[in-house]
């Protein structure tokens, strides 16, 4: 009797455990799994709010580091091996990755993407479209640009620290000279209008109208012309401070109070200026310089042979139009969106301490309609470090003068891009 008991409770044991190993195998099947790749700690704060509205999601994050992303990320493209559903993208790249072959169309059916970009900005739409307009990728933060002041400066030297007022005061280049000629003097030296030359190269290099390469053939815009004399005067009246940006004696700046103004996008306002000078909360204030601009942006993009298109379409849906999402990524984390429409929702209310109450949100909204559209190429990141280069030694006597500055560049670039026309 105890063996046919012994035996019979082997066999509901048995039973049992295929009956659990069933359901945990159905389990498994269920849970559906996305791969992401990124190069910035943003993406871990937006999936942790994907997975908890879709518990059934398993997110594969996985972070690289800058300096390798991107060309791990068009080695996978090109042999479409291990390429991840979702892959984000930096601006300064993204004119280089958009092109390649391997990137969904977004345009089209299920997808429908021009509903979303109807909603944002027009620069970030044209930045979203490749070369044949069709939509490649969708940015989720909006990046225009202001001329971020200490209030006490302007208060000290041009007798206000009223955003509109000293919008006016900075309407143009020649007015900022004059400010800057001004201020060194009476300070002795301790204050500049600008922090360097690149406070005027990221509003300029906004408002190009043509792209470094055009039919391959190397094209110098007016504009980047005109700029190499907007900054040689700079340099020569003092009206810059020469800080290599993002150097030690830049970012030290903001806190003891030696620059007035500082051409920087959205985002600088919790990663530049509260990161570098947390003891200035309410010395500061948002004006609008003598042209509009905007710097910097992340793109979402699809892999077009990805076997989850649907939850990768559900993804990139979620960081650019969940309201929900979008409301709480603006307000917990200072966040400026590339969606419009909820960025104007909340113009109204948003105001930063650190920018002395003032309507930041507000303040984009308005300078976000403004920026223009700059054309790009996929050349445009190399043949920027070039240009920043030359442009380096121009105002530091190594080449003398602005001829020799553009002959040089030309063939400097001729000598990296041999497919390119520098003539």
């Amino acid at each position: 009797m105890k063996k046919r008991l012994f035996s019979l409770s082997m066999v509901i044991g048995l039973v049992v455990s295929l009956i659990l190993s069933g359901c945990s195998n159905s389990a498994s099947e269920d849970k559906k799994e996305l791969t992401i790749w990124t190069f910035t700690d943003e993406a871990k704060y937006a999936v942790e709010k994907f997975q908890e509205r879709n518990p059934d999601v398993d997110v594969n994050l996985l972070f690289i580091n800058n300096d390798n992303y991107v060309q791990k990320l068009i080695s996978v493209l090109q042999v479409e091996k291990n390429v991840p559903d979702v892959f984000f993208v930096e601006n300064a790249y993204w004119p280089q990755i958009k092109q390649i072959p391997r990137l969904e169309n977004l345009s089209q059916e299920p997808y429908n993407a021009e509903e979303i970009l109807d909603k944002q900005f027009p620069y970030i739409q044209d930045i979203e479209r490749d070369e044949e307009g069709v939509v490649r990728g969708l940015g989720y933060q909006g990046t225009p640009g202001g001329f971020f002041y200490r209030r006490d400066l302007t208060k000290q030297y041009l007798g206000t620290d009223d955003p509109k007022e000293v919008s006016e005061l900075i309407s143009s280049w020649d007015k900022v000279m004059e400010i800057g000629k001004k201020v060194y003097k009476e300070s002795n030296g301790e204050v500049h209008a600008l922090s360097s030359w690149a406070d005027i190269n990221i509003v300029e290099s906004s408002n190009i109208k043509e792209p470094w390469v055009v039919d391959g053939k190397l094209v110098i815009d007016e504009v980047r012309i005109n700029q190499l004399d907007i900054v040689r005067e700079a340099r020569d009246n003092n009206v810059e401070a020469k800080y290599e940006v993002w150097g030690p004696a830049w970012t030290a700046s903001m806190q003891k109070g030696s620059v007035m103004f500082y051409a920087e996008p959205t985002w600088g306002l919790p990663y530049i200026f509260e990161k570098n000078a947390p003891e200035t909360t309410g010395l500061w204030g948002l004006a609008h310089g003598p042209k509009s601009f905007s710097s910097g942006g992340t793109y979402l993009a699809m892999y077009n042979n990805s076997k989850n298109k649907d939850l990768a379409w559900e993804f990139m849906k979620f960081y650019t139009t969940d309201e929900e999402f979008l409301t709480e990524l603006a307000t917990s984390q200072q966040y400026f969106l590339s969606n419009k429409e909820i960025d104007e929702q909340l113009a109204p209310n948003l105001t930063s301490d650190f920018l002395g109450g003032q309507k930041y949100f507000e303040f984009f909204v308005e300078a976000g309609e403004q920026v223009p559209s700059a054309p790009q190429s996929k050349y445009d990141n190399d043949i920027n470090k070039l240009w920043d280069e030359k442009v380096n030694d121009f105002l530091n006597g190594r080449l003398k003068t602005k001829e020799s500055m553009l002959n040089t560049f030309k063939t400097e670039v001729g000598q990296n891009f041999p497919e390119i026309d520098v003539k």
